[in-house]
């Protein structure tokens, strides 16, 4: 039985009884930490012997010196190095007060004892040491007993290291399906609390985290949950490959400084984020009906696809999936798997834990459709956005929330990947910036970004959409270099929360749909000056137009309608520059 201790009594002419305690070191996996087992839940029906009992229930004195009148060895017998017991020569009915060294088996022998006075009923150690000698005559320094709590893990309060492994594991179960509540001595542990307390972040527990032994003291249990259907168990799988994978993988980004920012421009530049443009324009085309020029996309996509698979490019997987999970289609889903998984089992050089995401990828695309594959690839978006246990407004931080993802220019996104290691707080977007990053971008596409994510996790309908858009708007123009982009997101969340405040009204009269117009015309306009006509210039004047057919104002949607087709007719030529 893993982590259940054991004692066993035995019978010595010499002494009466001998306990001999035996343990088998617990191990930490998410599938043992749910057995009901454990050191201090499972206690010994069979205790140590009270201090001045003989073998017979006589006084242990008297019949000690009948042991040494009749056995002359017997002094020596006990107080040799490999006894567990000392007697002094010299008996008395006085206990001696001198400090006793006693062998592991001893300590072992009184371990659920100690654990019961210094755990269960949180006595202090002065206290327990008493009750030990008064009533088991088991006496030994408060040095020797602090040895010992330590090498047993009996701590009363939560410690760093502890509560890093604490965070380990709870990933670990979460990525195979599994809640989890930890309790320490039958108290629960908040280890959102203990960060903020100490202030630190996740990312300071995984750098400690040794993924070891949990203290005997903390439990780990999967909370009661509402019955639901089973997930397949292809999908537990791949979530599990998934996991393993981005823990070795998708670690926190160095600390802003020229190297780091460096590798960044590469990966800008790299074959493989220009596979995933490629993808994303044409995944866009396919939606849009564009059969023909997607197909030619996608083509020369996958002529680069395969430099996904190098060491350097593992941030441009997550960008590919959120291509792919922004313009969903069932078949390009298919055949992307397909191609990676096999392209991996043909070259060397593609890690094992990689090529078995893939493969499991591969799999379970093929097997369910494609409702199921934007689910899983939710899922692992969310995993690698949350890792390392940042947030947003108090939720927990997630980055497909930030869409359309790629409309900010590429060389201005520094800080997209510092945002998953922050608690961001939504009365700070107007003035929030990221600590030494200031000299190399402007944090103007931070608060964008961020607004966005404000947008698409309240749907739009959080009230203070339009006051912080509005206030950061002001900002932004009245600065030494107004940023386009956001400028862009402000004039664009306006008008989606303005048009989510119209709902139940008749939009040909409502004063919040036209708003919601106005706003998103301004935001169109922008637009098209700022930026070349592209996938995202298309949507938008698309979103607009059908605002207009809502209101009624037909000869405005018509209007959008052939400004949108005018201005995207080259949109293939600006897309393949």
């Amino acid at each position: 039985m893993g982590g259940v201790h054991e004692a066993r009594v035995g019978t010595s002419g010499a002494m009466g009884r001998d306990l001999v305690h035996l343990i088998r070191k617990p191990q930490l996996s998410p599938d043992s930490v749910d057995s009901p087992s454990s050191p201090t839940e499972c206690r010994q029906d069979i205790s140590p012997v009270p201090f001045g009992a003989a073998p017979d229930g006589s006084n242990f004195v008297s019949w000690a010196s009948e042991q040494l009148v009749q056995s002359p060895s017997f002094v020596d017998e006990i107080d040799s190095p490999g006894g567990s017991v000392h007697t002094p020569t010299n008996l008395s009915t006085k206990p001696s007060h001198r400090k006793r060294t006693h062998s592991p088996d001893v300590w072992e022998a009184h371990k659920v004892e100690i654990a019961r006075l210094y755990l269960d009923e949180n006595k202090r150690l002065k206290d327990v040491m008493e009750i030990m000698e008064s009533q088991w005559g088991f006496r030994a320094s408060p040095k020797m007993y602090k040895t010992k709590l330590t090498q047993w893990k009996f701590f009363k309060n939560n410690r760093q290291a502890d509560v890093a492994n604490l965070l380990y594991l709870q990933r670990h179960r979460l990525a195979i399906g599994k809640e989890s509540t930890f309790r320490r001595n039958g108290k629960p542990i908040d280890v959102e609390a203990y960060m903020r307390r100490r202030g630190i972040s996740a990312f300071d527990l995984v750098e400690v985290a040794d993924s070891g032994d949990l203290p005997p003291t903390v439990r780990c249990r999967t909370p009661p949950s509402i019955p639901r259907v089973l997930d397949p168990p292809d999908d537990l799988r791949l979530k599990e490959r998934f996991f393993q994978w981005t823990s070795q993988k998708f670690v926190k980004p160095r600390p802003v400084e020229t190297g780091y920012l460096k590798r960044i421009d590469s990966h800008h530049a790299s074959a493989a984020l220009h596979s995933v443009q490629l993808l994303t324009h044409g995944c866009w085309l396919f939606s849009t009906g564009r059969n023909q020029e997607g197909g030619d996309f996608c083509r020369a996509a996958f002529n680069l696809l395969h430099h996904i698979l190098e060491t350097s490019a593992f941030l441009s997987f997550f960008e590919m999936m959120m291509a792919i999970r922004r313009y969903p289609n069932a078949e390009i889903i298919k055949e992307l798997w397909s191609y990676l998984s096999r392209y991996a089992a043909t070259i060397e050089g593609v890690n094992q834990p990689l090529y078995r995401v893939l493969a499991s990828f591969a799999s379970f695309s093929r097997e369910h459709a494609l409702e199921y594959n934007i689910d899983i690839l939710d899922w692992a978006l969310q995993w690698a956005s949350c890792r390392f246990n940042s947030s947003f407004d108090g939720k927990p931080f997630d980055y497909t929330m930030l869409k359309p993802w790629d409309l900010a220019p590429v060389g201005e996104s520094y800080h997209r990947y510092y945002l998953c290691l922050n608690h961001w707080e939504i009365d700070l977007i107007p003035t929030v910036t990221i600590r030494n990053l200031d000299e190399y971008e402007d944090p103007s596409n931070l608060r964008a970004d961020l607004l966005l994510i404000f947008g698409n996790q309240s749907c739009w309908r959080d009230e203070r959409i339009s006051k912080i858009a509005l206030k950061v708007l002001e900002q932004n123009r009245s600065s030494f270099k107004p940023s386009d982009y956001l400028e862009f997101v402000c004039l664009y969340a306006t008008a989606r929360h303005s048009n989510v405040r119209s709902a139940g009204d008749d939009p040909t009269s409502s004063i919040d749909h036209k708003l919601a117009r106005e706003y998103l015309q301004l935001a169109v306009d922008l637009q098209g000056r700022a930026w070349p006509p592209g996938k995202n210039y298309y949507e938008t004047m698309t979103l607009l137009e059908s605002w207009y057919r809502e209101a009624g104002d037909h000869d405005s949607a018509d209007a959008t309608r052939r400004r949108r087709d005018t201005d995207c007719a080259n949109v293939l030529t600006a897309l393949c520059k």
